[in-house]
């Protein structure tokens, strides 16, 4: 038997049981065929990093544009050109650094061979030993830039990342860690095992996939034609083709994320942030010529194309990977700017039945009116209704090109803005890249490449032809409520079809979406698509099932959410089975060695993000209970099944006010019904609010304040109402004490007669300017400007509801609810802080805060503890220093004292001197041993620091000592580079305390350097692999710490 690696096991030939001629076992024979990764290169990040390394690169870029900007030659030839002088550049630079790097380190290895031959004729010599150690750590200091040394690496993520929430932590817990390696690939039964055979089975396959089907134009033109599609105005086409400027592609160069991998290229993005100046009018340039000329650069028609296995499915069927395209940087620069001029236009012009890619559309609303539909038909047994979720195979793939390039010209979309598309979806190539070979280029003649940033909208402008000729085909019958009719919901591809009797219209629907998916590449896998039915007969089932070779089922998955036939089964469908699932991995979990942040870290990372999904889509549960028990099994990972050290009301208290801010589920959960509720309150969702409220008699806002749930029960008869009013309850008076503006007495009493589409509110029918600063209703005339259906009756109405409402008073409009009413964005995480500070309230003069206050025997401030909680803490990059911080504030540490009074016939003296009874601050300053220790550290922080810092346990354990006001001496750019290097010596010396801490021994001098050494190099190494946002970046300066290092080495 032989064992291998993944990364080997796609290189074997052969293996072969050799002849039994020496002994009674066989030989194993194994013929490894490794073959040479082609390696591509990319731009290092750390060339870019130092203010004299950028200095150098624009120096460059500007003399090449001075001698090559030529009017004769081609903008396109000269921009790949740059590139490629770009690309030599880095290369030079790389090599002079690691020649330099490389002498360097010969110097010290031979210092510290001479310091060995020292050592070895005199072995007890403290003083060499210890200018040996500072010798061995300003060796690895300069190995810190070899980026081939992966155990170092290692080692800084272990510093950064671990215990906190990252890829680092996740990949630690997950299970199962998904390779990229592809190991084997089944090609029509025959089991392909090496790499050459696996890259050529990926390229067969995608150079089939992306192969352009023969599908007759003047069809695609007669099909747009018959759409009866409006052009677009002169405004927005005036705004798709105008000229590119160098606004917006400084806009398009904030927005590259900085962590993407690169195109064939290999120029990251943060080159383009350093380089914005040098290089935009060069990229307006080509730019408008694409605009103008419909061509583009060579090397943007180029993407390397990796696959990402999709989880769940067999890894050895080449269609269950997701290809990937790698595109360069400048190509994505263009194509920004392009897409966030279509996503302009698109949100207005795409309506709300598709919420994918479009700025505040998300899935719950989809998710939402699914489930209030089922509760109308609950509610209505007399109408069937099928709700069917389609699956198109490869959708982003097989779009149609000539489709799209048709249906632009249809909409009159304008000359510069077609040029481009027709240049983008002409020409394009790509290679594959598996298990570290690359194939040869192939064509691509269709689909949307799955990495561009336009490709989502140029998909989602394709469906919208389809969701358009639903909606307006009268023979393609939804659900009906209030005028309002609401027949498909899509999120992107995954579109889901409201059918009211399918048993006698499914085949129309079927015949409209195979018209559309034949002409733009949108083909039904009806294996995979599945119909869900309400009110129907078995027998009508079968008869659906035969008829339209679609699959049946008594549940549904759609964007995430099981849905069934009854809404009191999405809580065991959704929230119970993703419990079950959540409470194994805590228990398979709960034995790594994992610290107290690192496990909260855990909860944020891999619990909080699967219940907040479920949340934001099916806030719906009413049982207290279930919060509890999810809460209790939360905390009780979190302290290891052991006895809290920390209140929870700390716990879950945010970090900026000195908490460790544990998730509460429960307050998640009131977070997203809060946002659901919104909608109640805004009016603007007509077609949710129709449905959701199909049997009211009165408007929302009724519910909302007057309390009309009391009088009328019916309110709280359904599914999602019940549970998003016992939200509203509870919150309501923290909201507003007096009459809200937002509110519409004429909506709240006159919904359901008047059914109108906007409602005049408070805010916009008060008059607020008399003398005394009461509020006063306007002149009948005065509102009918902006609502010209309020008669005089209405007016009437309102008067008489003001009169009663202003005995109340009125709201401001800056209130909490007022601001949340008109976000769109994290509105979740406001809305949750809000809740957490509600519910925290009391705790902002903690337990522990009082204790230190007496411990050091004077009053702290609470200027000085935020101080502490968003600034020192912060300073610590590493999860180990700021554990140690937040340990030691909150007293998390067990002393002698504290284990004397929790256990009988304990001893309550210091584990360190025996003498005295081992209290917090006894244990942390005032022991003897402990006192000699950090009369030691005071005095090399002196000597570090030069600067006058007092022996006090406030300056060491707590880091109050302020360099910002009581250091006139020092420069006020240094104070703060000087105030972290203060941070990190106390925390070296706290952790030192820490680990030796039920220890008789005392913590040296030598152990603290040793610490402050390790912190050093990891913030360094950390600087390196940090990711470069576009300008200088600040690196920390040791040159103190550096100083006194050199002097100890000297003595």
């Amino acid at each position: 038997m032989i064992w291998t690696s993944k990364l080997l096991a796609t290189k074997i030939n052969k293996v072969e049981i050799l002849a039994r001629d020496l002994s009674d076992h066989g030989a194993i024979l194994m013929e490894v065929n490794k073959k040479k990764i082609n390696l591509k290169w990319r731009l290092n990040d750390n060339l870019i990093k130092r203010e004299e390394d950028i200095i150098k690169i624009r120096q460059m870029t500007k003399e090449y544009f001075k001698f090559n900007n030529i009017q004769e030659t081609d903008p396109l030839i000269i921009w790949d050109a740059y590139k490629a002088v770009a690309r030599g550049f880095f290369i030079q630079q790389k090599k002079l650094k690691t020649r330099m790097r490389n002498e360097n380190l010969k110097q010290l290895q031979n210092q510290i061979e001479l310091k060995e031959k020292v050592l070895k004729a005199n072995p007890g010599n403290n003083k060499i030993n210890q200018q040996l150690a500072i010798l061995r750590n300003q060796k690895k200091n300069l190995e810190l830039d070899n980026l081939a040394n992966q155990v170092k690496w290692a080692k800084q993520y272990s510093f950064e990342n671990a215990n906190k929430p990252g890829k680092w932590l996740a990949r630690i817990l997950r299970k199962k860690r998904y390779s990229q390696q592809v190991l084997k690939i089944n090609s029509q039964g025959k089991i392909l095992y090496t790499d050459e055979e696996i890259k050529e089975e990926f390229k067969n396959y995608y150079e089939q996939l992306y192969e352009k089907e023969r599908i007759s134009q003047e069809e695609i033109v007669k099909y747009l034609c018959k759409q009866k599609l409006q052009k677009i105005t002169d405004e927005q086409r005036l705004e798709l083709n105008k000229e590119i400027t160098p606004e917006e592609v400084k806009g398009a160069i904030k927005e590259l994320e900085a962590n993407k991998a690169p195109g064939l290229d290999g120029f990251i993005a943060w080159f383009y942030k350093i380089e914005q100046e040098e290089v935009i009018a060069h990229l307006v340039q080509i730019m408008n010529l694409v605009l103008t000329e419909s061509i583009i650069p060579k090397t943007w028609s180029e993407a390397e194309i990796i696959m990402i296995h999709k989880e769940g499915k067999d890894q050895s069927d080449v269609k269950n990977y997701r290809p990937i395209a790698l595109l360069n940087s400048d190509y994505k620069l263009f194509t920004k700017i392009l897409a966030k001029r279509l996503s302009k236009f698109l949100n207005n012009w795409i309506a709300n039945d598709q919420s994918g890619f479009l700025p505040n559309r998300s899935t719950k609303d989809n998710i939402r009116i699914i489930i209030d539909a089922i509760e109308y038909y609950e509610h209505n047994h007399q109408k069937t209704v099928g709700f069917l979720a389609l699956d198109a195979e490869k959708a982003f793939d097989q779009l149609n090109w000539d489709f799209i390039k048709l249906l632009l010209r249809e909409l009159d979309m304008g000359a510069q803005f077609q040029n481009s598309i027709n240049a983008i979806y002409t020409q394009q190539e790509a290679i594959i890249r598996v298990n570290g070979q690359t194939s040869g280029k192939f064509k691509i003649n269709r689909g949307a490449r799955q990495g561009c940033p336009l490709s989502p909208l140029i998909f989602i402008l394709a469906l919208e032809i389809l969701l358009r000729s639903i909606r307006e085909d009268s023979q393609l019958a939804g659900i009906k409520v209030d005028r309002q009719e609401i027949k498909a919901r899509a999120f992107a591809d995954d579109v889901i079809c409201i059918i009211e009797n399918p048993r006698d219209n499914i085949r129309l629907w079927l015949n409209k979406i195979e018209e559309f998916g034949k002409l733009a590449g949108f083909k039904i896998n009806k294996d995979k698509s599945m119909l869900l039915t309400k009110n129907l007969t078995s027998q009508d089932q079968e008869i659906i099932k035969k008829e339209t070779g679609l699959q049946l089922a008594n549940k549904i998955k759609y964007l995430g959410i099981w849905i069934a036939a009854k809404n009191n089964r999405l809580l065991e469908l959704n929230y119970m089975r993703k419990w079950k699932e959540i409470k194994k991995d805590l228990e398979e979990w709960k034995n790594l060695k994992i610290s107290l942040l690192g496990r909260i870290a855990t909860v944020k990372m891999l619990v909080l993000p699967k219940m907040l999904y479920q949340f934001r889509n099916i806030p719906i549960i009413r049982n207290n209970q279930l919060f509890n028990n999810w809460n209790k099994d939360i905390r009780k990972f979190v302290w290891n099944n052991k006895r809290p050290r920390i209140k929870l009301s700390t716990m879950l208290t945010p970090k900026e006010r000195g908490g460790l801010d544990l998730p509460d589920l429960k307050f998640y959960h009131e977070a997203c019904a809060l946002d659901w509720i919104r909608d109640w309150a805004n009016l603007k969702k007509v077609k949710i609010l129709s449905l959701e409220g199909y049997n009211l008699r009165r408007g929302w806002h009724g519910y909302l304040w007057y309390g009309k749930h009391k009088i009328e029960r019916n309110f709280g008869n359904h599914f999602v109402r019940s549970a998003l009013l016992k939200t509203w309850i509870k919150y309501k008076r923290f909201f507003y004490e007096k009459t809200p503006l937002w509110l519409s007495p004429l909506e709240a009493y006159q919904r359901r007669e008047l059914g109108w589409i906007s409602w005049p509110t408070y805010k916009e029918v008060l008059n607020w300017s008399n003398m005394n600063g009461l509020p006063e209703i306007k002149k009948l005339e005065e509102i009918q400007i902006n609502y010209k259906n309020v008669s005089w009756l209405h007016y009437y109405q309102l008067r008489e509801c003001f009169r009663a409402d202003k005995k109340l008073g009125f709201s401001p409009t800056n209130e909490f609810w007022d601001i949340i009413l008109h976000r769109e964005k994290k509105v979740l995480t406001i809305l949750y802080k809000k809740l957490a500070e509600w519910a925290t309230e009391k705790e902002v003069i903690k337990e522990s805060m009082l204790k230190w206050s007496r411990d050091i025997n004077r009053p702290i401030l609470i200027n000085e503890w935020e101080a502490i909680w968003n600034k020192k803490i912060k300073y610590c990059r590493a999860t180990d220093l700021k554990e140690n911080w937040i340990k030691t504030i909150h007293r998390w540490y067990l002393t002698p004292k504290k284990i004397a009074l929790m256990y009988n016939n304990i001893d309550n003296k210091c584990w360190r001197c025996r003498e005295q009874v081992g209290s917090y601050i006894h244990m942390w300053w005032s022991c003897k041993k402990v006192k000699k220790f950090w009369s030691i550290i005071n005095v090399e922080c002196r000597k570090i620091l030069k600067i006058n810092l007092e022996y006090k346990p406030d300056h060491y354990l707590l880091g109050l000592y302020n360099i910002f006001e009581n250091e006139n001496k020092v420069e006020t750019k240094n104070k703060e580079n000087l105030d972290k290097i203060y941070t990190y010596l106390i925390t070296a010396a706290r952790l030192v305390i820490a680990k030796y801490w039920k220890h008789s021994e005392t913590s040296t001098r030598e152990m603290w350097l040793d610490k402050v050494m390790e912190i050093k190099n990891m913030d360094k190494l950390t600087f390196l692999i940090k990711k470069n946002t576009g300008g200088i970046m600040k690196e920390t300066d040791w040159t103190h710490f550096e100083e006194y290092v050199e002097e100890e080495l000297r003595r």
